[in-house]
């Protein structure tokens, strides 16, 4: 018993899914950019491939059938679009790869005039032919020997492979092209999809061709060669999903990231001062929410910068490198240290040696965000060091009671406006 992955529709409906999922993500950027060449041809591929595929089953084949009233003209409406999709393929793929210039609107003059050449071709010898007999499964066999109907699938599968050849080549040269990471893996899946097509049309070829010398080859053309192109588009439409979703998934999961990160330096800003923005839990973006976050995190910072001291931060993060910490962890837990000095300082009563005025605290330059995540990750994970480096630096500013503290820098940034002068 064959493996008979064409004969569900199952089958059809993963490419043609994935095809409108593709399509839809783009959906945006056509509405607002219908002008650009890349997402038209975007669009033309996505829409054919989509069509393909809902066709494809062959119930609705059949249907097709019926509804023409033509014996096999879905094999004519079939072929005719996967024709199409071949030439929309080399389009984006030109399109794609080369910037505008009168040679790129030449080449994709030249796929468009080269496929509609084949999609009348494909008409001509579909007319002429005798294809009285509904064949929704073995066309390609069982007509292998009828005049025109011969042509009409030799011409069909010698476009696909062209189409492949050729896309394969071209994809190959702009591989070494790719910088970025999401569109290189598109192209990899693109490369790996036509790679997929030749297979498909050498099993094509080797089943008609096995009628023509009087040998049973049909099984090639009808079990083996559909899974081949069913799993070709799946990877096409993959492609196109990565190329457009992966950057912007990579983005979400920066913010999100970034987001977690910065929890335990905002919450103990929270003790500090209220966020100036009300909550907005999940239904607000990721880039909203860390920017609530930054601003919490800042207004604190504003709030503590008069009492934050460089010096101390560069006195506990010497003594936690010769601890054996990392640089960026000691830089975490020197920072953590001053914002402990600088809260008590806060709350405690003013000191008249050392006014402050608000007015002032607007002009203090903030921290970077990887000194942020820095303190951040510290008071996460560090909690019993900070602990100890604390009363450290509290002994030694206790023993040096003479010596004023070095005050007004915001935490690992420039000077501060100076106070009580």
């Amino acid at each position: 018993m064959r493996w008979d992955i064409s004969g569900s529709w199952v089958s059809y409906a993963v490419p043609a899914v994935l095809f409108a999922v593709a399509f839809v993500i783009k959906l945006p950027l056509l509405r607002r950019a219908w002008q650009d060449p890349i997402l038209r041809a975007t669009a033309v591929l996505l829409g054919i491939g989509t069509l393909v595929f809902v066709s494809l089953p062959p119930a609705n084949l059949h249907r097709i059938n019926v509804l023409t009233g033509v014996p096999n003209f879905a094999a004519l409406w079939v072929c005719s679009l996967a024709t199409a999709y071949c030439g929309a393929c080399l389009w984006l793929i030109i399109t794609w790869r080369e910037p505008p210039s009168a040679a790129r609107r030449r080449r994709t003059r030249q796929v468009g005039l080269a496929y509609a050449a084949v999609i009348a071709g494909l008409c001509v010898t579909f007319l002429l032919a005798d294809h009285r007999v509904e064949r929704l499964r073995d066309l390609d066999t069982y007509y292998a020997r009828t005049p025109w109907m011969r042509e009409f699938i030799l011409l069909y599968v010698v476009a696909h492979t062209a189409s492949a050849l050729v896309a394969a080549g071209l994809l190959r040269a702009w591989y070494r092209e790719v910088a970025d990471t999401w569109l290189r893996r598109a192209v990899i899946f693109l490369q790996e999809a036509y790679a997929l097509g030749l297979l498909f049309d050498v099993a094509k070829f080797a089943a008609v061709a096995g009628r023509w010398s009087g040998r049973d080859w049909d099984w090639l053309s009808t079990y083996a060669a559909p899974p081949f192109a069913i799993a070709e588009a799946a990877l096409v439409a993959v492609a196109f999903i990565v190329g457009q979703a992966g950057p912007v998934l990579a983005e979400r999961r920066r913010l999100v990231r970034e987001h977690r990160r910065l929890k335990p330096l905002w919450q103990a800003m929270l003790a500090i001062t209220p966020p100036a923005a009300p909550a907005t839990g999940r239904v607000s973006g990721a880039a909203l929410r860390l920017e609530l976050r930054r601003a919490a995190i800042n207004d604190g910072l504003l709030k503590l910068g008069p009492y934050l001291s460089a010096s101390r931060r560069e006195r506990v993060r010497s003594a936690a490198t010769d601890a054996g910490y990392p640089e960026p962890v000691a830089r975490g837990i020197a920072g953590a240290v001053d914002l402990r000095f600088a809260e008590a300082a806060l709350h405690a009563p003013d000191d008249p040696e050392h006014p402050h005025s608000e007015a002032e605290f607007s002009v203090l330059p903030c921290a970077p965000d990887s000194e942020l995540e820095n303190v951040s990750h510290a008071l996460r994970n560090h909690e019993a060091a900070i602990e100890r480096f604390y009363r450290q630096a509290l002994a030694g500013e206790d023993s040096g009671a003479g010596e004023a503290p070095e005050r007004g820098k915001a935490l690992g940034m420039g000077e501060a406006p100076a106070h009580g002068t």
